[in-house]
This record gives structure tokens, sequence and C-alpha cells, in this order.
């Protein structure tokens, strides 16, 4: 019996030879002997998911993430710890793939499908849903609000000009509190970043490079509340002058809260999210994706 995988396409992520990959893609893993199913409807792929997770005839070998960040959060969320998971690229941003390895040679996917060998990596848990890379609270978070709520297909990075200007001209920083386990004292901020991966959009570095699997999180919290402050954060990340400075608290966390009195936004791997409060969590080794660990890179 051919081994089945599944490409989950996100049909608003729209790199310019999209439908030229996905073709060559799937015809590609047929002549290797694969039967491959292709769904764009998450309907649809959550119930695949949950028919391969419950019997051997139908289990998945893999998944294939054909979009961006969120459409990867998406299988995430509806897939098995164990279930091998791949990534073709076709976001705006890529910023988990980069960080793992993946890219659209669609020989060097196929490759590391066959090879059958596999890696785990941790994921972050706010209030229940899963996120991969980053989870964030603040300005950022207002702008992915935005942008959500007029989004209407895919988006490039031209696309962020007018919700960032937006949230420029209205938003006030809010006072956010944030609590880790084991300690009495909050930390109080204006902006909260918590990494499950080191780099974040445009490649910006907020924290340290480290270990995936490590069973903890990077917390970035910068207190400044004026959009000035931001520009000199923006500054600060792009040379890696911030850590050191007295308006900025990092630390590695397994699991905080975030509050706050007023209605403050966060995003996951730049979707929207809810509104605080907030309990974020690490889930050791709760993914696993094919090929070769990067850690072992490091």
């Amino acid at each position: 019996m051919n081994k089945k995988i599944l490409i989950a396409e996100n049909p608003s992520a729209g790199a310019r030879d999209k439908q030229s990959l996905l073709s060559d893609l799937k015809e590609g893993l047929i002549e290797r002997g694969y039967q491959v199913e292709q769904e764009s409807d998450q309907k649809r792929i959550q119930d695949i998911l949950a028919i391969g997770d419950s019997t051997n005839e139908e289990k998945i070998e893999c998944v294939i993430c054909a979009g961006g960040d969120g459409t990867i959060g998406f299988v995430a969320n509806c897939s098995a710890p164990a279930t091998p998971l791949a990534i073709l690229p076709l976001g705006t941003e890529n910023v988990l793939a980069k960080q793992l390895g993946f890219d659209c040679d669609i020989n060097r996917l196929m490759d590391k499908i066959d090879s059958s060998k596999t890696f785990t990596l941790d994921a972050g848990e706010a209030n229940g849903q899963l996120f991969l890379a980053v989870a964030s609270v603040g300005f950022d978070a207002e702008v992915v609000r935005l942008l959500s709520a007029r989004r209407t297909g895919h988006i490039d990075h031209t696309t962020w000009i007018r919700p960032i200007l937006q949230a420029l001209g209205g938003y006030r920083f809010p006072k956010i509190r944030v609590r880790t386990e084991g300690s009495e004292k909050a930390v109080h901020t204006r902006w909260a970043f918590v990494f499950n991966v080191p780099r974040y959009a445009l490649g910006l570095r907020f924290v340290a490079e480290g270990d995936f699997a490590d069973g903890r999180l990077d917390l970035c919290c910068f207190r400044g509340g004026r959009w000035w402050n931001g520009l000199r954060y923006f500054v600060g990340v792009l040379f890696g002058w911030h850590r050191s400075w007295r308006d900025t608290h990092v630390e590695q966390v397994t699991q905080i809260v975030i509050e706050s009195d007023e209605a403050v936004p966060y995003q996951l791997d730049g979707d929207p999210g809810g509104e605080l409060p907030v309990t974020i969590r690490v889930l050791p080794g709760r993914l696993t994706f094919v090929g070769r660990s990067p850690v072992a890179d490091l």
C-alpha cells in the first residue's frame, strides 16, 4: 500500500509560482510511490488528519504545509504530536521555515521525506492554541488585528503599511503585566514577545540563538510606551544592543500569564489570537518535522 501524504494548501498564500510548485511537487511524490491528497479547505484538512490519527489504514506519512507561518500553525493545531510535518514556504515572512531549513526546492523537500528522518520541536500554547514561532502583545499585535480585519487575499510586505500607519495614529500602548511561573513580582511593560524560535519577521533576532527543543520559551519585554520608543527598540534589535538596556527585560520561561486592565490584543504567528488575559506555556517536543534537526548545526 502506498504511503499517504497530505498537502495542506493555504489558498490565500501567494508565491508567484505557487501552482507550478504544487503541481511539480504532487507529480514528483506520486513518481516516488506516494499516495498524495491535496486540500485547501480547512474543515476537510481537519477531518483528514482526525481520521489519519485514529486508524492505521488512513495513517498520514507526512503533512506538507504549503503556505506561511499561519498555515503551519493551523496544521499543527490539528495534528497529533507524532505526525511528521514538512513545509513548502509560500507565505510572506516564512519565519519558521527559514529557522528549520525548509525552502522551495521541491527535490530537497522530497528527499527529506524519503529519508524517514525526523526531529522534534517545542511548541508554545496560548490559551489552548498552539503557536510555533512567536506570540506577542502590544503594538505589533494591534497591527496584526487591523490587517486581519481588512484582509481579503494574499499579503506581501506592502500590505502591512496601512495597518502600521493606523496603529501609529491610534494605539495608546496600554500597560500590561507579565507574571512568570514561580515569581511573585510581575514585570510591568508595554510590549511583550514570547519566542519559540530566536528570530522574528525580517530576520530580526530578539533573543540569543538557542535550542529549539530545550523545553523553554524566550520572553522579551520593552517598557517604553511611545512610538519613538518603538523606533529605538527596532534599531536596538537590529544591532543586538537592546538586551543590555535598562528598559528591556529578557528571560527564559516555561509558563507566564500576561494581563492588563484594558482590552489588549495578542497575536500568534502573525494571526490574531484574542485579547488579554492569556496564559502561555511551553509544550516540550510537541511537534515532529521531517529531516535533520537545525539544532545539530548550531
